[in-house]
């Protein structure tokens, strides 16, 4: 071959190889930047105006949120639109089958009933929100009186039995009933809501026979977590005399009866066509979303002051000063006062009562009353040793006035000279102006909470043990 021929080949055979890879590497960077997308997780909070376009296009939108599944096959008995005179025989089987159950009741079958909710917290089932009167062509016209609805039973409840739900399900079901924005709202406020998978069908007619509703039953389906639809309110005498065989049936099949919480991942319906056509205009989306964050920090603050009060009770049981004050002045040494028709909230620093352990794994961090504050709802532990429990570092620039923390791929930098914090994660930087932090004694100072959402850790639960707050952490993850 001539030498001119050869060398044009050669470069040829370079170029199309260089080419080839590059065709490579830019298919590899596609495919990671995809995955990339896909899994990481948010920074910050969402665009505003993003969320309402995905909503107006029937999209759900989720905060993270940590579940925890049961260890053996559970079953959920749930009561609708009681209390009613039905009540109390649905608790005599329950105590005497020493089974619990959740009853979501209705706002004003609790005014006219309130000893029956009242037994029912006592005796250790679970109380949920099913609006104040059931009316469909009122809750399903607009989320704001959806919304009117949920919060004067959360009232009345918070009256009767001093509790406030966080538990909701809908007159109806949501098929048909919720858009994306009641869903979002009401996730956005803190709620759960709950559907069910086995729907007894007490209801579907006016005195369907007990036979009948245990045949529905028996149909299934029978997944190792599952939520079973009845009504104890006027008229399901029938459910009553259905329910000892409902409950022998679980029991035969193996079954464990808990209470809906929390940390149970709810079953929802998918959003269908909405019976009634409603606005949803912009401006009412920012308003309705400001209630229900407003809402959502006072509930968060509210169960963390009563965990910490328990926490200080088993501890000290003698000392009986409650965490709610109140004086001719206003609010003294509260942390969340309930008022009627809303929740206010109270700035205040109440020194740590029991000591604090965050579990990590295999690794703890234990503070004592002294190491950690609870401020306004939130607990406050030094950041220095949060992190390095975590496994991550951190650097004091002093000049800057600057604590810098390293976790995996996170960096957060709490800057006290420009009251500000900034959130590193995969090149993208998010900043948040007069955040929670304080520099106390060469101590920074920060939520817990908080801090661990932003290093991309979630918590599964926390609470009293022993006389001790313990959380326990876990990954944020919504399935």
């Amino acid at each position: 071959m001539p030498s001119g021929l050869h060398a044009r080949s050669h470069t040829y055979y370079k170029r199309l190889v260089l080419g080839y890879l590059l065709f490579c590497l830019a298919a590899l960077f596609c495919f990671s930047h995809r995955v990339s997308a896909e899994t990481e997780p948010v920074v910050g909070e969402p665009d505003s105006h993003e969320v309402y376009l995905k909503l107006k296009k029937g999209e759900r939108v989720w905060k993270d949120k940590v579940y925890v599944a049961p260890q053996q096959p559970t079953v959920y008995l749930t009561f609708d639109d009681g209390p009613s005179k039905l009540t109390g025989q649905v608790l005599d089987i329950l105590q005497q089958e020493e089974v619990k159950a959740t009853f979501f009741v209705l706002g004003q079958q609790v005014e006219a009933y309130p000893d029956l909710v009242k037994r029912a917290v006592a005796e250790g089932h679970a109380i949920g929100n099913h609006t104040y009167n059931h009316v469909y062509g009122e809750l399903y016209k607009g989320f704001s009186s959806f919304w009117q609805q949920i919060e004067r039973t959360e009232d009345i409840l918070a009256e009767t039995v001093d509790i406030r739900p966080s538990l909701i399900r809908a007159p109806g079901g949501t098929f048909g009933n919720f858009d994306a924005f009641y869903f979002y709202y009401l996730d956005q406020a803190g709620y759960e809501v709950h559907d069910w998978h086995i729907d007894s069908g007490d209801s579907k007619r006016v005195g369907v026979p007990a036979a009948e509703i245990i045949q529905t039953v028996r149909k299934g389906p029978f997944p190792d977590e599952l939520i079973v639809l009845m009504h104890d309110g006027t008229g399901h005498e029938q459910t009553v005399k259905a329910l000892p065989e409902i409950i022998r049936l679980f029991k035969e099949k193996g079954y464990v009866f808990a209470v809906l919480q929390p940390s149970v991942q709810p079953k929802h319906f998918t959003v269908g066509k909405v019976q009634q056509p409603r606005p949803s205009s912009e401006a009412g989306y920012e308003k309705q979303l400001a209630e229900a964050r407003v809402h959502e920090l006072a509930m968060s603050a509210l169960e963390q002051s009563r965990h910490a009060q328990q926490a200080a009770d088993q501890v000290n049981p003698s000392d009986s000063s409650p965490i709610i004050q109140e004086t001719d002045g206003g609010v003294s040494t509260s942390a969340v006062v309930g008022t009627k028709g809303s929740l206010l909230l109270a700035n205040h620093t109440r020194s740590a009562a029991v000591p604090l352990e965050v579990l990590l794994g295999r690794k703890s961090l234990k503070l004592d009353t002294e190491h950690y504050r609870f401020k306004d709802g939130h607990y406050q532990v030094p950041l220095r040793q949060l992190v390095e429990s975590l496994g991550g570092d951190i650097q004091w620039r002093g000049e800057q006035r600057t604590a810098v923390a390293h976790y995996g791929l996170h960096t957060l930098e709490y800057d006290f000279a420009r009251q500000e914090l900034r959130i590193r994660d995969y090149g993208i930087t998010t900043t948040i102006h007069l955040p929670q932090m304080e520099l106390q004694e060469g101590t920074v100072y920060v939520p817990l909470r908080g801090t661990l959402d932003k290093l991309g850790i979630g918590i599964a639960a926390y609470g009293p043990e022993d006389g001790i707050i313990k959380v326990h952490v876990g990954m944020n993850l919504r399935l």
